[in-house]
């Protein structure tokens, strides 16, 4: 049984931007303002122009591969090579796990402001409630995520009015853009906004996912090109206007300390009941962010099944409501599981760290792809090439090798301080020695 193909363009955008804009803009603005100062608007450009880079092979690929298991299925036809098509799938599996971890701790932080909770407890009850929305259908979490959508744009939107105004007016006045923290300060080195980039970039998460919801979508040859665009374009240019209302409103080192950064923001542009409107809309905004990540990645794992190279169980579609209910419980427990890390920058490096490396292998199979099999018919092709070499995707390998890098920092882990890089290498490293355990790729699966 087939997935049911009932999403439109919109429906899609709005699923990419309700995605986006849920995780880091309620939930890391703190800590990258921590790192880049004033200039944190700056470090959201950076993240976006990487992204972009990167969303328009998305968008040619999924638009020449429109299947579930995006990423999977991109390698595997780039390099014709099981191994590497089941470590990137497998990368792309636990970046949806632990992002969906992450977000799920954003919304407890919030939650505690009216129900005092474990974190874990809080975070862990979310996605379940999360998985059986992913279990009752496609067309009702759209429904869910189109109005949890509305309600934290139009959050984010009630910040840059008030904001805009405050500033313009002049009863707020506008920060120094260009600040940045004392430690960087008397150098002209961007460094630390770069590093607050790379860690952003955490906030875009999201766009990419628009490609594993392909087999729903009515037209994917026509839609999901311009999805991944009109998603990037409208969540980018709400986060930078929030970043700069947030500075001028709140000093940096203040809104770096914040469990509730949005709420802080709010309480100290409008006052009055104002905090905890923004901090029941951050729940309806991380809460959206985990069920469209749970839904993205149970498709994922439903792919990579169907193509023989995860246990078939994972393929099976439920006859009554049409969605791979087997995906959906293993994605909602693993991400349970990632809850173990508890602090939420632990497992927002872990998830950069992956999506880096996955975002490199995209813009890699794209390259490939125009080099070893230029005959097959392109219906959207990246701009900007030379001769059969899209020069977008190759700066998109370069920025992805450049922020994994330089978003290096360390990170608290079981009480001691450890490389965010060395740990996120170390959990999607897992992802070798389970290839060869699982039968190297799906021919022994298939059986």
């Amino acid at each position: 049984m087939s997935l049911k193909r009932c999403l439109s363009l919109w429906e899609i955008v709005i699923y990419g931007v309700g995605l986006i804009l849920g995780a880091g803009i309620y939930v890391l603005i703190g800590a990258a303002a921590g790192i880049a100062g004033n200039m944190l608007w700056l470090a959201f450009l950076v993240a976006a122009l990487v992204a972009s880079l990167t969303a328009l092979s998305y968008a040619e690929l999924s638009a020449l591969f429109p299947q579930a298991g995006a990423e999977f299925v991109f390698a595997r036809e780039a390099f014709s090579s099981r191994a590497i098509a089941w470590i990137t799938g497998f990368c792309g599996l636990l970046v949806g796990f632990s992002a969906a971890s992450a977000v799920a701790v954003g919304f407890a932080r919030y939650l505690s402001l009216f129900i005092p909770m474990s974190t874990v407890a809080a975070a862990a009850g979310l996605i379940v409630m999360m998985s059986l929305l992913n279990y009752w259908g496609i067309k009702e979490s759209a429904r869910f995520n189109a109005v949890a959508t509305s309600v934290e744009v139009g959050g984010l939107v009630l910040i840059i009015i008030v904001g805009g105004y405050q500033i313009f007016s002049g009863i707020t006045p506008l920060a120094n853009l260009t600040e940045l923290p004392p430690v960087a300060q008397g150098t002209w080195s961007l460094l630390p906004v770069v590093s607050a980039g790379a860690l952003i970039f955490f906030a875009y998460l999201g766009f990419e996912d628009i490609a594993n919801i392909a087999e729903e979508a009515e037209n994917p040859h026509r839609d999901l090109p311009r999805a991944f665009i009109y998603a990037l374009i409208i969540s980018t240019a709400i986060y930078i206007l929030v970043a700069i209302v947030a500075v001028s409103v709140v000093p940096y080192q203040e809104l770096s300390a914040a469990d509730q950064p949005l709420a802080l923001i709010a309480e100290n542009l409008i006052g009055g009941v104002a905090p905890t409107l923004i901090a029941l809309i951050a729940l309806f905004a991380t809460a959206n962010t985990v069920l469209i990540t749970l839904i993205v990645s149970s498709r994922m794992l439903y792919g990579m099944s169907s193509d023989g190279s995860m246990p078939r169980t994972f393929s099976r579609v439920s006859r009554s409501r049409y969605t791979p209910y087997m995906a959906v419980i293993v994605a909602g427990v693993i991400s349970i599981s990632f809850l173990s890390f508890k602090h939420l920058e632990v497992l927002a490096s872990i998830t950069d760290v992956g999506i880096f490396i996955l975002f490199l292998v995209v813009n890699l199979s794209n390259i490939m792809l125009r080099v070893r099999r230029p005959e097959l018919p392109r219906v959207w092709r990246t701009p900007l090439n030379i001769g059969n070499i899209p020069v977008l995707s190759v700066l998109g390998v370069i920025s992805c090798l450049a922020l994994l890098i330089t978003g290096n920092h360390p990170v608290e882990l079981l009480g001691n301080e450890y490389s965010s890089l060395l740990v996120g290498l170390a959990v999607f490293g897992l992802g070798i020695p389970l290839y060869f355990l699982l039968g190297r790729g799906g021919k022994d699966l298939e059986r």
